[in-house]
């Protein structure tokens, strides 16, 4: 199984990108494992004979591309003008079921070379991304979309809807799922115009529809294990609780440092901080799967460093197994989505 990594599009320099890469082959020893370091090759090649030795080189290969798509390009017009960069030239290099794509570059830009380059899914209209969301009591969330297609339709969202479920039982093993809307209240008449068109779209689907979630519950106890919702609302939400994460760390450790009795304190609570941490890192999950394409790929957050690519690569290299391509396909032809 070969994964074709995107070592220059992320806000991390390609070293470090290469680092998580090494980590995720060294922690696969004698698996079927393979990577190929899409980007400028001499400099591929320089950091990997700095950092590994020789033991893991027949593992890895090179894909020269020497230009690069920035996080403040428009996203359609730099994949069309930029066919060499390792972007696009990963996606395009994408040849059979067993390869997956991750890159922790321009979303839009993952998005539109998916689209250009492999092509939707027979059926679905738009690609949503799959992200994964802990909580205090029930496990992990779908939450679908998170800025994939931030403009959806209804018909987009109630695709949304039986690709999370297909995400859910395939990937988290939810024999079936719970499916939920996000809104501002549970009640049936709260929300948009969006989000009441949906409804009854989601209604001609056989998904377990438990009807809208609110937002406080999603890390807490939510009542769904797939929450729906449109790529804008999707992306700033997990923004939202990714800056809640890091601040409430903060206010812990400063709340910890402000006196010799806070100081002890927080001596014993280290072990337990740190887990916390760990536990609301986006890294942990290290990439987040783009639903609706002819093609595995993954998205990495821009930041990504080596600990969330290896865990990107570790996480996705199962997804080969899932077949959620022809999946999604069986589920999405058996719906007439149309309003």
């Amino acid at each position: 199984m070969k994964v074709l990594l995107d070592t220059m599009s992320g806000d991390a320099p390609p070293k470090e990108i290469i680092e998580g890469a090494i980590q995720a082959l060294r922690e696969t020893k004698g698996s079927d494992l393979r990577v190929t370091l899409v980007g400028e090759e001499e400099t591929n090649k320089g950091h990997v004979k700095r950092l590994e030795p020789g033991e893991l080189k027949p593992r890895i290969s090179f894909l020269h591309a020497p230009n690069t798509i920035s996080m403040e390009d428009t996203p359609t017009k730099a994949v069309r003008n930029n066919p060499n960069s390792s972007l696009v030239k990963g996606i395009k290099h994408l040849s059979d079921e067993s390869e997956i794509f991750i890159s922790s570059g321009n979303t839009g830009a993952v998005v539109a070379g998916a689209l250009f380059n492999l092509g939707r899914i027979p059926g679905v209209a738009r690609p949503g991304l799959a992200g994964i969301t802990p909580t205090v009591k029930s496990g992990n969330v779908v939450l679908i979309d998170i800025g994939a297609t931030t403009d959806a339709s209804p018909e987009n969202l109630a695709q949304f809807g039986l690709m999370g479920n297909t995400f859910a039982r395939n990937v988290l093993g939810k024999s079936n799922p719970k499916v939920g809307l996000l809104n501002i209240g549970e009640e049936q008449s709260k929300g948009n115009k969006l989000t009441k068109k949906t409804l009854s779209l989601i209604h001609k689907t056989d998904l377990q529809y438990i009807g809208n979630v609110e937002p406080h519950l999603l890390l807490t106890e939510p009542p769904a294990d797939v929450v729906i919702c449109e790529g804008f609302v999707g992306n700033i939400l997990i923004k939202a609780f990714e800056g809640g994460a890091e601040g409430t760390i903060g206010f812990f450790k400063k709340a910890l440092s402000s006196s010799l009795r806070a100081k002890l304190g927080g001596l014993i609570l280290r072990p337990t901080l740190k887990k916390l941490q760990n536990q609301l890192n986006y890294s942990q999950f290290g990439a987040v799967p783009l639903l609706g394409v002819k093609g595995i790929v993954f998205v990495a957050h821009g930041r990504s460093g080596a600990r969330a690519i290896k865990n990107a690569i570790l996480n996705a290299r199962q997804a080969s197994r899932w077949d959620l391509p022809g999946k999604i396909e069986s589920e999405i032809e058996r719906i007439d989505f149309s309003e």
